[in-house]
Order: C-alpha cells, then structure tokens, then sequence
C-alpha cells in the first residue's frame, strides 16, 4: 500500500497536459503524476500528495534517463516554473503534446492534424509580465516570475524566452527605479508589476508599471525623472504607461492606464498586415507562431466570405483574412482595442467592416434576435472559453465556425455544446504558441450538418 513520504521507483509512462508525465506504481497500476520527469525516464520518487485514485511525486533520482531528455535552454528554470518543460527535446514535445490533444479529444472519430511547430523555440515571447518584489532587509528590488503553486518570487536576470533587450530594461529597472515596491501581506509599496511589449522586429516597445495607488495619490514628481532617463538610455521604448490598480487581488491591471511619455501604440506587422498594438490591448505573445496558425485559418475560407470576428482584440484575425472577406465584424470587450481595430482597419485598407464594443455574449443573442447571418465565425475566447447561452445564440447566425482556443479542455466542453447545437467537428489542430511549456493553442473546424 503507497503511502505519504514513501520512495518508490517508477517509469515516466506518459506527459498531461498540466506538464507532469504519469507513472504507475505496483500490480493495481496506480496513476502517480511526477513533476519534472520526461517520458521515457526511470525515476526514484517521493510521494508528495495521495489521494484514493492518484498520488503525486517529485524526483528523488533519475535512475535511467529518457533519450529525450535534454539540458535546459534556462540555468533556473526548474525555480522558475514558467517554462515546465525545458528538458524536452522539442520534436519529441511536440509528438507528446499531439498525443494530450488526441486524448483530449478521443471519441469525435476525426484525425487530429499534424501539431504546428512554432518557427522560433527561444526569444519568442513578445509580453512579459513581471511582479516586481523587494528583500527585507537590503530593499534589492526582485522582478520575475512566481514559482509554481506559490508566492515567492524568482528573481529573473536571463530569459532565453524573451528578446535579450527585455533583460537588459528589467535591470535597469532593478537599479533605478526610485520608488518601493508592492508587499502582498500589508498591501503596501507601489510598484506591483511591469509589463512589457516588444513587437517582433524587435524595434519598439511598450512599457506598463502598475502601481498600488491611484490616480490622486500617484508621485508624478518623484517618478518623471526615472521615465525620462529610462526612455532615453533605451530608445528602443516607444512609449511608458502608468496602471493604477491599489486592489488587494490577482488581477495584474486596474481599470484606469495613463501615458506618461512617448507614443499610444507600437506597430507589428504578420505577413503583409499591420496591427497598432496598444499598452493593455490583446494580441499574441508569440507573433512569428500566430501567423503559422492564421495561414491554417486562412486555408479553410471560402472567397468572398461574411466574417464574424469574435473577441477580435485590435482586429488581428479578421483583418488577416483580408484576402478572403467581402465584410468583417468585430467583437470586443476592451475599448482601447477596439479603438486600435478601427485605426488598423484603415491602416490595411479594409473599407466593410463593423465594430462592435461590449460583452460578446450579448451581441450573440441580439444577432439571434435580428437573424444575423455570417459566412464564418472565428472565436477566440479566454481561457474559460464560451458561455453555453451565447454558444446556443451563435450557432444560429452561421454553418461554419472556426474556434480557436488556449486551452483544450474548455475548448472540448464548448464543442460539445455545439454539438447539440448540430454542429459537427471537422478537423482539431494544436500549435504551439508557448514552445517548451504545457499549453497549447487549438484550433478546431466545425459546419452545421445538413
């Protein structure tokens, strides 16, 4: 019988989506979920967690080790968290992550098509965003990432996910920066977390600081100075923002984001499409990986074609489609991006277009209403995915939906729903938009049947 603290040896059998492969331990085969092993490894583990059907593990001694496994690109990224499967090799990722979405997926009786390998594994993150932490004693400003399942902070002075630029502003901000920094438990101190956009030509970013305050309360004063030197030593920074958020919460951004210097937005550009992008507005992190996947949304339009272009951001999958649309209407929640998606509409020369500002869920039931036709409707929802409600309104304004997700499992729930909405899967497709982590992008194919 397995218990608590127990060292038993087990064979990496399988990765989860999550990041932890399984092993089965002892003649019933009991499902134990190891952190950090790589299929194909023989471990010694520690039992961590048991519960009445699965325990959890993590590794005491790695006796034979997968011909998969690989060093690191990251020297910390085991105290990071962020980047789970760093010691994969990335081909053979890829078949594991093809594998979770065949799981995922299993009893729709369609093939799961070929994984879309993104075209750059290091420097491909274009938004980070950094909680910013200082020590007790010495007042040594951290910045980085959360370890998994806690609150202590790493401090992050080399991502090899990130352009180098990032590392270079992040210290520069760790030396000057002139005012304290945010304390969770007393909900004191200012700085609280720094976002930074690059866009992929790596010649212009955003940077955002959130701040524990408001806008009555904000030291204009004593940070102008720091903005201005910043800005200056990096011309490379296009624009600095202020976000007042002095909410004792996980949410990173307050409502409010003011500019303090330089301009609104910064420019990327996806094969021949230009996207102003601006401070807080949506857009993919891995920009080289999101045109890998419009170009297989692209594929399956027809010419000529009515598009819906729900939870659109600043306009990037519609006006992609360009080629291929008679109209497009776009839904978005965030003003500052459907204010982006109006000047990028015209910035691409698309003259039929429609934004719609609010709750896409709303507008659903008003298309319903008014009998609103399209020829496809691209979804692109939060990782919580769709509201039933809102799915059963959609369905009736088109025969094809294009549903892109960044989590499979909501995506699996929301396709059965269209499903008693007389829908059918056609075809699912991961990419992946985050190399050497769990997650994984999908996009899935649906038509009304006849």
């Amino acid at each position: 019988m397995l218990k608590l603290n127990d060292i038993v040896t087990i064979d990496a059998e399988k990765l989860t989506y999550g990041g932890d492969c399984i092993g089965r331990w002892g003649e019933e085969k009991f499902v134990v979920f190891i952190k950090n092993a790589v299929v194909g490894d023989k471990l010694k583990v520690k039992i961590t967690s048991l519960k009445k059907t699965y325990a959890k593990a993590e590794i005491v001694e790695v006796i034979n080790s997968s011909q998969k496994r690989i060093k690191a690109l990251c020297p910390i990224y085991n105290a990071c968290g962020s980047c789970q499967l760093q010691n994969y090799d990335y081909d053979f990722l890829i078949k594991q992550k093809q594998k979770i979405l065949e799981d995922i997926f299993k009893g729709f009786e369609i093939k799961i098509l070929p994984f879309i390998k993104s075209p750059k594994i290091s420097e491909y993150r274009c938004k980070i965003q950094y909680p910013a932490r200082q020590t007790k004693k010495s007042k040594r400003i951290l910045m980085g990432y959360f370890k998994n399942n806690s609150h202590e902070l790493t401090n992050i002075k080399f991502c090899p996910m990130q352009p180098n630029i990032i590392d270079e502003i992040t210290q520069y901000i760790r030396d000057n920066w002139v005012l304290d920094c945010y304390d969770e438990k007393n909900n004191k101190g200012f700085l609280k977390n720094v976002i930074f956009r690059i866009n992929s030509s790596l010649d212009s970013i955003l940077i955002v600081f959130v701040l524990n305050t408001n806008n009555e309360k904000f030291k204009k004063a004593e940070t102008e100075a720091f903005f201005k030197k910043l800005i200056k030593a990096y011309p490379v920074i296009k624009g600095i923002f202020v976000n007042f958020n002095d909410k004792k919460s996980n949410s990173i951004l307050g409502k409010t984001t003011k500019k303090i210097i330089g301009e609104d937005f910064i420019t990327e550009t996806l094969d021949t499409k230009k996207y102003k992008i601006g401070a807080t507005s949506f857009f993919q992190v891995n920009p080289y990986c999101a045109k890998s996947l419009f170009d297989k949304i692209k594929e399956n339009i027809k010419p000529d074609s009515s598009i819906l272009d729900a939870y659109g951001g600043v306009g990037a999958i519609g006006i992609y489609l360009k080629e291929k649309t008679k109209s497009i209407t776009l839904i978005e929640e965030n003003e500052e991006a459907t204010k982006l998606a109006l000047e990028n509409f015209k910035l691409n020369d698309i003259k039929n277009y429609e934004i719609l500002t609010g709750d896409a869920k709303k507008h659903f039931l008003n298309f319903e209403k008014e009998n609103k036709k399209f020829d496809y409707i691209i979804l692109d929802p939060p990782r919580s995915g769709c509201n039933k409600e809102g799915l059963k309104a959609i369905s009736a304004s088109a025969n094809n939906i294009i549903y892109v997700s960044c989590n499979p499992e909501t995506l699996r729930r929301d396709i059965l729903y269209l499903k008693e909405e007389n829908f059918e899967l056609i075809s699912i497709q991961g990419a992946d938009m985050f190399p050497y982590t769990y997650h994984i992008e999908t996009v899935a194919i649906l038509k009304r049947k006849t």
